[in-house]
């Protein structure tokens, strides 16, 4: 008994060692996306399971193989492009069928080129005969019986032909197909194969610069010049309730990326697009970045695209397979990648990649779901790799489930599951958030969607919160803003009454309290202020250091302390020091554009003058910055406008202020004033402009010189 239970444990011990090493010699990386877009690690949530070598399907390898399919009862579908064959295999992945010829209407038939197979809803077998331009039907028996050839009717283009690579079936028998060299869109037939309508016809939008110069060309100019189209769908798939799920590749690089980096929701570059049968997209675009791939996207030296290089580039996407509970996944043919999406389009991970290794491709050409197993076709080895899913992506997926069963109760257990395997899986996070909201329990759903970085679910938690907390209080608000409004004006005029007791006692000596006491005049009174700031003395160079200070630390403070909801990022992407470099800066490149500028204008102010008078008229800045930052953390996404607002009003008037300091201080008349203040603003953009170049040369000269030093040190 003692031996079993030893053999037993050594079993198990066995067995859990040989599961951790097979993980470990998983040759990709599974990672995901974080809100800024780098690339971070996550559990793997597929493993190969089974690679089916070329030569394992017969007596004859597969040749340059194009597509696969899975059918409703497991059996795989393989066009062998290279042999002008299909390959069938049962659901254990063993062959049971080679399609070379066939039999039609009495006549022996065979395949040119075919590109593309699938297995309906019915067992019905549909092949994409591409150079034959027809689609064969088989029966569940894989015997032939039906052959589309290419439809006839008034509406098709006339350089319309029908070469299919890709083909859909609905469940009524309606066929949609992608064709070769077909601009239009898709190719939707009726079930007896006429044609019905072309869907979702890509379109083109030509940029500013394009439209701009075409004004100017003649019609000679315009003919010559090369037309843009639009570019074709390359892959198709449905799902049961009859959207088309379409991929294209776009050739316009700067276009893709700028979607993405600007987390676009517009289709007009999308890799991906959900249609219906009118052809409108309803994709759901919901997440960090739009479905395309690859967000990390690096260029080459000359600023553009190498297609022969994966290095470089936005990804090629050329297929997607249709999973269970609304997950689809994109195949990037670039890199040999795949990445794998909700149904909002937040990526759940993504992992593959090119080489040798199993699990790895030498060029990924077709995906295609069976239940929970994925197949990946590799379109130069001939080779087929079947993934399963590890622990981690069961979980993922029955959490996506239970959320979609509207079971949300029960999601949130498995979705915390996974949050300890990778606390980084934002999903998670908004699953339990949403799940905290029905619950009621509007504070922790604020903790999750913040992880997620979800700023419009934690604004409706955060509203929901506020009006729970602060619901009895609400009528405080009114009773705050009335004492608020006296206590400002009770404020104003001691210090009009002060600073009037200051004016009848000119000549004296002014202490720091009366110089800042004095902003309080200037900022409501600014010509006869800034007038007696320089001529009477009523302010000076401490009194606009600390006013000048305390705009600054309103800035920081603003800087690292405005709501979450405003902001959209946590206060350690705060960079204090590079808010106070800017700050500073541009006040010294404003006294020294002006004062450089005014001396050639036959301005009166000195240096000291146009720094004071600065100084004094920013205060209005920091004394809305501040009140403006406090309301942040109160406010909603919808009533951001108040904070902003805010805001706008204390820079619209410092900016008065300084105007009306440039005009006092130097004596100017209004138009005047208006042309030296443009002047000094270009003359600041030219110095920061020359101090740019002379640090680029600094910096250049000490690199040049710290490489002679190397290289006489290595001589000697």
């Amino acid at each position: 008994m003692k031996k079993c239970a030893f053999f037993l444990f050594l079993i198990l011990v066995l067995s859990f060692v040989l599961q951790v090493s097979a993980s470990e010699k998983v040759a990709y990386s599974t990672y995901s996306y974080t809100y800024d877009g780098e690339p971070i690690a996550s559990p793997h949530a597929y493993t190969p399971g089974r690679i089916i070598r070329a030569s394992d399907v017969g007596e004859k390898a597969l040749s340059k193989p194009g597509d696969l399919c899975v059918g409703p009862d497991g059996r795989v579908f393989i066009a062998d492009t290279g042999n002008n064959r299909v390959v069938v295999m049962d659901s254990d992945e063993m062959p049971i069928a080679s399609i070379e010829t066939f039999s039609f209407e009495g006549r022996q038939e065979t395949f040119a080129n075919p590109k593309g197979v699938f297995a309906a809803q019915d067992g019905k077998l549909y092949v994409a005969d591409t150079d034959n331009a027809r689609i064969v039907v088989f029966s569940p028996e894989l015997e032939c019986i039906r052959i589309l050839r290419a439809p006839e009717s008034s509406l098709l283009p006339s350089d319309f032909s029908f070469l299919p690579t890709r083909i859909a079936v609905d469940t009524a028998g309606r066929l949609y197909c992608i064709c070769s060299g077909n601009i239009y869109g898709v190719v939707a037939l009726d079930q007896d194969g006429a044609f019905e309508t072309f869907i979702g016809a890509q379109k083109v939008t030509p940029n500013l610069a394009e439209r701009f110069w075409r004004m100017f060309m003649t019609k000679e100019q315009k003919r010559r010049t090369r037309k843009t189209v639009p570019s074709n769908y390359n892959s198709i798939a449905i799902d049961q309730k009859g959207f088309l799920y379409v991929t294209s590749s776009y050739s316009n690089t700067s276009a893709v990326m700028q979607a993405i980096n600007t987390r676009s929701t517009d289709n007009r570059y999308a890799m991906i697009k959900k249609l219906t049968p009118s052809g409108d997209d309803v994709l759901m675009r919901t997440g960090f970045f739009p479905p395309a791939g690859d967000v990390s996207i690096q260029l080459n030296t000359s600023g553009n695209e190498v297609n022969t290089d994966i290095r470089y580039g936005p990804s090629i996407i050329t297929d997607v397979a249709l999973g269970e509970n609304g997950v689809y996944s994109l195949m990037d043919q670039k890199r040999g990648k795949i990445f794998t999406y909700d149904a909002d389009g937040n990526l759940l991970y993504a992992f593959g990649g090119t080489g040798y290794q199993p699990g790895l491709f030498q060029q990924l050409t077709a995906i295609d779901y069976s239940g929970s197993r994925l197949y990946a076709l590799d379109g130069v080895s001939g080779s087929i790799t079947r993934y399963e899913f590890t622990a981690y992506g069961s979980k993922v997926q029955e959490a996506i489930a239970l959320t979609e069963a509207r079971r949300y109760d029960e999601s949130v257990a498995v979705y915390q599951e996974i949050l300890r395997e990778n606390n980084n899986f934002d999903l998670a996070n908004i699953g339990i958030g949403s799940a905290m909201m029905r619950q009621g329990d509007y504070e922790q759903a604020m903790v999750y969607y913040k992880n997620a970085n979800m700023v419009s679910d934690y604004s409706q938690a955060f509203g929901l919160y506020r009006k729970e907390v602060f619901g009895n209080y609400l009528l405080l608000v009114p009773v705050g803003l009335v004492l608020l409004f006296f206590g400002i004006s009770a404020f104003l005029a001691w210090s009009r009454r002060y600073n009037l007791a200051l004016a009848n006692r000119p000549g004296e000596k002014r202490t720091v309290r009366q110089e800042l006491m004095y902003e309080f005049h200037v900022m409501f009174h600014p010509f006869d202020g800034f007038w007696d700031l320089k001529r009477a003395k009523r302010g000076g160079v401490r009194g606009a250091t600390i006013l000048l200070g305390i705009v600054a630390v309103s800035m920081v403070i603003r800087e690292i302390g405005t709501g979450y909801i405003c902001t959209g990022e946590p206060i350690s992407d705060a960079n204090v020091l590079m808010t106070l470099c800017v700050f500073f800066g541009i006040i010294l490149l404003w006294c020294v554009a002006n004062w450089c500028l005014t001396s050639l204008m036959s301005g009166e102010g000195s240096f000291r003058d146009i720094y004071v008078s600065t100084g004094y008229a920013l205060l209005p800045v920091a004394l809305t910055m501040l009140p403006a930052t406090i309301l942040s953390h109160f406010v909603t996404e919808q009533e951001i406008m108040f904070v902003s607002f805010l805001t706008v009003i204390g820079f619209i008037w410092s900016a008065f202020l300084l105007f009306c300091a440039t005009m006092s201080t130097h004596a100017y008349t209004p138009g005047k004033n208006v042309m030296t203040v443009i002047c000094t603003l270009i003359g600041m953009l030219l110095i920061a402009f020359l101090l740019m170049l002379f640090v680029n040369l600094v910096g250049r000269m000490v690199t040049f010189g710290v490489n002679v030093y190397n290289e006489i040190a290595f001589r000697t």
